[in-house]
């Protein structure tokens, strides 16, 4: 197409397709359409797109839900005018205190805002997952980063205390979802943000769990655990997070890094070998020794292949 030609007009209805009770963006039909009409799309073709997206599911949950924008988000809330703000205020400090620690993690090919969810019914809460999932028995969630097509925050309202951790811990997930993190480093960052910038805490680990633990893990399941599986799993969720929690926090304690090397290692840190080589290069530690420390000894070394990538993401990061 020569300069002088006028983009063709997109059938914006053609992008979306119904399904359980939403519209739903049909992801490579709006690719194929920015590349080949506008290079790909910049920054902001695709804060664009996502207005139409938004203003779509907007218009079906009806109500008091509106579209609400700030800097660097795009908010779906039925929060008050005062609620809003409030709510577009701690996304943007939370962003930039979590960049201030990491670093500059920022993925260069990313365009668009940060999408974020809040649905006020549970009932439309889960619909909206349906249609990532498939049959079967899968654990309650509150709050969860989609990454199918354009990544995006999704949570249940609660109060606004969990609102925050949930914002918290799932935004940790946004800026970080380009980056190929073991599956329990990226958990056990977004926890530690989640308590940082949204409160609170977790429970102190009693003799009853630490018993829970030693009963599940061996050298079969800690496999699942490396993979990212048991996360997933409603009998070893629990333990799954409470794990990652441990080793997180064993490796502050016991290795002590300059915030620096700990950034080096974030990201460094490989799904494929569970980050035992960056945790050895950058931090001087080992991965086996972490778990052990509280496991006592066993064989707990990753053995893993590498991960299935997916589809592509329109917005994988954040910047």
């Amino acid at each position: 197409m020569s300069s002088a030609e006028a983009v063709p007009v997109p059938d914006r209805d053609a992008w979306f397709v119904e399904a359980n009770g939403f519209p739903r963006p049909k992801w490579q039909s709006i690719y194929g359409w920015l590349r080949a009409f506008r290079q790909g799309g910049s920054h902001e073709d695709w804060v664009q797109v996502s207005r139409h997206w938004l203003g779509r599911l907007r218009d079906r949950l009806g109500g008091d839900y509106t579209a609400a924008e700030s800097a660097n988000f795009l908010l779906v809330s039925d929060l008050s005018g005062a609620g809003r703000d409030a709510e577009l205020r701690f996304l943007e400090q939370s962003r930039a205190q979590i960049l201030s620690i990491l670093g500059e993690i920022a993925d260069p090919h990313a365009r668009g805002k940060h999408v974020v969810l809040r649905f006020s019914e549970h009932d439309d809460y889960y619909a909206y997952l349906a249609h990532y999932y498939g049959e079967g028995t899968h654990a309650t969630s509150g709050g969860i980063l989609l990454t199918d097509g354009y990544a995006h925050i999704a949570y249940p309202a609660i109060t606004p205390g969990d609102d925050r951790r949930a914002l918290a811990h799932e935004l940790t997930h946004n800026l970080l979802v380009h980056l190929p993190l073991p599956p329990w480093l990226n958990e056990a960052l977004a926890m530690l943000f989640e308590v940082q910038l949204g409160g609170g805490g977790y429970p102190p680990l009693d003799a009853e769990m630490v018993g829970r633990h030693q009963d599940h893990w061996t050298r079969e399941t800690i496999q699942e655990f490396w993979r990212g599986d048991s996360f997933h799993d409603v009998d070893a969720q629990e333990l799954s997070y409470s794990l990652a929690r441990i080793l997180l926090s064993n490796l502050q304690t016991s290795i002590r890094p300059e915030p620096e090397h700990f950034r080096r290692f974030v990201l460094s840190a490989d799904w494929s070998d569970a980050g035992a080589e960056a945790l050895r290069e950058h931090l001087d530690g080992e991965l086996v020794q972490l778990v052990s420390g509280f496991l006592g000894p066993g064989d707990w070394a990753p053995n893993l292949t590498p991960p299935d990538l997916g589809q592509e993401t329109a917005r994988p990061a954040g910047e």
